[in-house]
């Protein structure tokens, strides 16, 4: 058997464009719609929620004594 000298190959690879014009479209079209409701006051309804739960005497265990 003969012994061949073993070269290291490097092997780059070069990505289009695509991928970081999608992400950035996406990130404008998030940062847009926000700022749509945001302005619209479509997430502040005016509309006041509360909310009180009341626990039976019974179910709230005495304090121990001391």
């Amino acid at each position: 058997m003969t012994n061949r000298d073993r070269d290291t190959t490097i092997v780059t690879t070069r990505s289009g464009g695509a991928g970081w014009f999608v992400a950035v479209l996406l990130l404008v079209i998030v940062a847009f719609g926000g700022f749509y409701l945001y302005s619209s006051s479509a997430l502040d309804d005016g509309s006041d929620v509360n909310i009180s739960i009341d626990i039976p005497d019974e179910l709230v265990p005495a304090a121990p004594a001391q």
